[in-house]
């Protein structure tokens, strides 16, 4: 298989990178292109929404000398029939070659914002890997319909929810932080401030993950800025289109 090489660099932190990358950026992208009508608390049914992300802390510095540390990401979200929806996640890096890719995706009750199923593939030089999976907890969310859910709900106080990660469901709770001005694309933007955070509910289960997001005040929520943390690994996005958003 071929690598890209650091001699200078240990071999842990590089099997460390090879291990976390994926999943921290499984957590990476949310997405103004409004196809279709909204639905319920103002998200669209069908939207596109393009970000340019980078990756920071220790494995990020690391993950430069073996993968990409900044590129786009698109996420769409589109209606499936029977009342569902989809959402993607499709993340590339100009570093890349053709066809290198990580997306993630859910199938998600256009009602409950609740995930059914979920879905992964990545591909990075010679590597490849994907996977497809029902998620059997009723009431449970990934992290791309969490965030859906947020979006619609815009909480007040302090929500508890259950994600889906990596095949485990993890207890975590939605902090709304208040109002912040955020500049974004050389804008100030008017935005509602939200953390998620894990806590420890006596399951043995907690999520050492952390996500920050910034939803502009328009009808949709529109996230403008998201900051992820996961395995040491940082990563921010940045809205590029803020046509139509305030």
């Amino acid at each position: 298989m071929r690598r890209l090489r650091a001699p200078l660099r240990p071999r842990q932190p590089r099997r460390a990178v090879r291990r976390a990358l994926p999943a921290a950026l499984a957590v990476l992208l949310l997405t103004v292109s409004f196809a279709a009508g909204a639905a319920e608390g103002g998200v669209p049914r069908t939207e596109e929404l393009r970000y340019d992300w980078r990756l920071g802390g220790f494995l990020g510095t690391v993950a430069g000398f073996f993968l990409p540390d900044s590129g786009q990401g698109v996420m769409s979200i589109a209606p499936v029939g029977g009342g569902m929806l989809a959402t993607e996640l499709l993340i590339t890096s100009p570093d890349g070659q053709a066809g290198e890719h990580w997306r993630y995706g859910s199938k998600i009750s256009s009602d409950s914002g609740f995930a059914t199923e979920a879905w992964n593939s990545y591909q990075w030089r010679d590597k490849k890997e994907q996977e497809r999976v029902r998620i059997e907890e009723e009431g449970a969310l990934d992290i791309v319909s969490g965030i859906y859910r947020i979006r619609r709900e815009l909480p007040q106080a302090a929500k508890p929810m259950r994600i889906w990660s990596d095949g485990k469901v993890y207890p975590v709770v939605v902090i709304p932080k208040g109002e912040e001005k955020r500049k974004v694309g050389g804008r100030k933007i008017a935005t509602r401030h939200y953390t998620v955070r894990g806590y420890r509910a006596g399951e043995g289960r907690y999520w050492k993950g952390s996500l920050d997001l910034w939803l502009a005040k328009d009808a949709a929520a529109t996230p403008v800025e998201m900051h992820i943390s996961r395995s040491m690994a940082n990563l921010k996005l940045e809205l590029r289109d803020l046509d139509g958003v305030r």
